[in-house]
């Protein structure tokens, strides 16, 4: 706790604690003052401390936005996680057609040397046409795809609960010391 001694030549008043008791100090005004023993020295006024009074959150509006941000964050990443997970878990790759190849095979024993080379010459000139990839390959894709999305909706919702969190731990804006003199 600290008190307050008056100059009895000038009437400003210093600011002192308990381990000066007893001792000498200069005043501005050039005058020696004597801070009283223990006892004494607590029948001084006493000087409020704002520094001792313990940190205090404060809620402040940018504050509480920051929390709602994180916790709408959390919650949304984690239901977008768990939609997508769902979906992810009960995908299934489709089998591979079954093709009989009898038919084609017989097709291609009745062509005559004339009706090949016609082909041939089709198919050098016009291509095969555009390429489409079996189902298999596509249902593979959009399961790495459903992947990357639920892990990205898991980041989100760990970043948006780190936000809330830390809102809700750090402490609030410290008063202004005053200057020492």
């Amino acid at each position: 706790m600290k008190y307050l001694l008056p100059c009895e030549r000038c009437g400003e008043k210093r600011t002192v604690d308990l381990s000066q008791a007893g001792r000498q100090l200069v005043c501005r005004c050039g005058a020696t003052l004597e801070v009283p023993s223990l006892r004494a020295i607590r029948s001084l006024e006493t000087v409020v401390d704002t520094a001792a009074k313990p940190l205090r959150r404060s809620w402040n509006p940018a504050r509480g936005i920051v929390f709602a941000a994180g916790l709408v964050l959390a919650l949304g990443g984690l239901a977008a996680a768990g939609v997508v997970g769902v979906n992810w878990a009960r995908a299934t790759i489709p089998p591979p057609p079954m093709v009989n190849v009898e038919p084609l095979l017989a097709e291609v024993d009745a062509f005559s040397a004339a009706a090949a080379w016609d082909d041939w010459a089709d198919l050098r000139n016009n291509g095969l046409g555009p390429y489409i990839p079996p189902a298999k390959f596509m249902v593979e894709a959009s399961l790495q795809r459903m992947f990357r999305i639920m892990v990205g909706a898991l980041v989100a919702a760990a970043a948006g609960a780190a936000m809330a969190v830390t809102t809700m731990l750090l402490p609030g804006p410290r008063a202004a010391r005053p200057l020492k003199k």
